[in-house]
């Protein structure tokens, strides 16, 4: 972000402008769908054959999952592979603090979501892709179907606790961003294996102006598909998602 473009109103040093507001709400949006997902780098699948046994059937390590995720060529033309690595501490993330200010399901987790927390990360790979201004990140894990249940309960229940809060997010020297979030869950039909779904809409609180978010995850066996950004991009990735991942 251009400094230059930035002015600072009022105590808590928040970003007020024209092209600044703009600029802020598009990097603000990717961090949000960064930390909602959880991200931690990956990149998107190599292309390789696919591991035998059957993935769903048995537990995988990350360097048999990664073959399994999408590739930009499996999701159509103007599909481009995205690192939605936030990061940490690198300065690449825009958001540094802040957090639900009115949740208490999720303060616990900040600005970061509950999803590595309560669902881990060993042993998952990530992907991104960006269309034509819209985003998607993909996860896969490979885990125990009871455990995995669990963790999948506990983080989808966490996220869809509070139909409506502010959260407030810290954009490093370019002041804080106050959002207001609703959420709800949604139900994932025609799909074979235990489903998960989440919706988040987040309105800038001077603007009002709406982006929302959906999260789908599919747990089939020993393995699990999570699929979360712009909810078109989401349900049209669902399906080639699976079949490389799964069959």
């Amino acid at each position: 972000m251009n400094g230059s473009a930035v002015e600072r109103t009022g105590p808590g040093g928040a970003v007020a402008v024209q092209g600044g507001r703009r600029r802020r709400r598009a990097v603000a949006g990717l961090a949000l769908l960064a930390a909602l997902t959880g991200c931690s780098g990956g990149g998107s699948g190599n292309g390789g054959p696919a591991p035998d046994p059957a993935p769903t059937s048995t537990r995988l390590k990350a360097e048999d999952l990664r073959p399994l995720l999408l590739e930009a060529s499996d999701l159509g033309k103007g599909v481009r592979p995205l690192n939605l690595d936030p990061n940490k501490g690198s300065g690449e993330s825009p958001v540094t603090g802040g957090g639900p200010k009115d949740c208490e399901a999720l303060e616990p987790y900040g600005h970061d979501g509950p999803i590595d927390e309560l669902i881990g990360t060993k042993g998952r790979v990530t992907g991104g892709f960006s269309r034509d201004g819209e985003l998607l990140s993909q996860q896969l894990y490979s885990r125990m179907p009871a455990s995995m249940s669990d963790r999948m309960n506990k983080a989808f229940a966490a996220l869809t606790a509070c139909p409506e809060y502010s959260e407030l997010l810290v954009l490093g020297d370019q002041g804080t961003a106050e959002l207001l979030v609703k959420t709800r869950a949604i139900e994932v039909k025609g799909v074979e294996g235990q489903t998960y779904g989440y919706e988040r809409t987040v309105m800038d609180k001077e603007l009002r102006s709406p982006s929302r978010t959906m999260t789908i995850a599919v747990t089939r066996g020993w393995t699990t598909v999570m699929l979360t950004g712009s909810p078109d991009f989401v349900k049209e990735a669902l399906e080639p998602a699976l079949r490389k991942a799964t069959q």
